[in-house]
């Protein structure tokens, strides 16, 4: 063997792996399904007691204020939202904080979601991006699949990828396809 020449050296990561991580970037914090579906339980208690609390939170000056209103106006859901007093402050004290009764609903629900472990700007991007997705499918289901599909949208003919040409609405995967494979 020659002196000059080196062994070849093990890759130092190999291409089959499997990993056990989210991927790249900066890992979570909160998983984002726990902070959507906490926004939609929140919606749903505000929209209960907005009427009477709207107005005693939004003249509130301080934290006092905050947790008063809250347990005068919402007793029932008070003990969820007490210790985010100073949170629900800080929402309704931005500048765009919305006039509406139904948009400071989803705004205030969607900025409280991630506490105390996001910040209300993150929530607010991570419920935002979940309804746009959300929005993008398509209402339509697949009734048939064949080598040809028939869509409730109308389009008769050949699927793409286990999907309608026309509208995209995906092909469901039943039970009896599972057991049959």
């Amino acid at each position: 063997m020659l002196k000059g020449k080196k062994a070849p050296q093990l890759p130092q990561k190999i291409l089959d792996t499997f990993s056990r991580t989210r991927g790249r970037g900066r890992p979570w914090k909160v998983p984002h399904p726990t902070v959507i579906g906490r926004a939609g339980n929140y919606r749903y208690i505000f929209t209960q007691v907005w009427p009477a609390l709207r107005g005693p939170l939004i003249a509130a000056r301080n934290e006092q204020e905050v947790v008063q209103a809250l347990q005068e106006t919402a007793k029932p859901y008070a003990h969820d939202f007490v210790p985010l007093a100073s949170d629900i402050l800080y929402v309704i004290r931005e500048t765009k904080f919305p006039k509406r009764s139904k948009a400071q609903i989803g705004f205030l629900a969607d900025s409280l979601a991630g506490r105390p472990n996001l910040e209300p700007r993150t929530s607010r991007d991570i419920c935002g991006e979940a309804r746009s997705t959300e929005r993008t499918k398509s209402p339509h289901k697949i009734l048939r699949k064949e080598f040809y599909i028939e869509c409730s949208c109308g389009y008769q003919g050949p699927a793409r990828d286990n999907t309608c040409r026309e509208c995209g609405a995906e092909i469901p995967v039943s039970i009896e396809e599972l057991l049959i494979r």
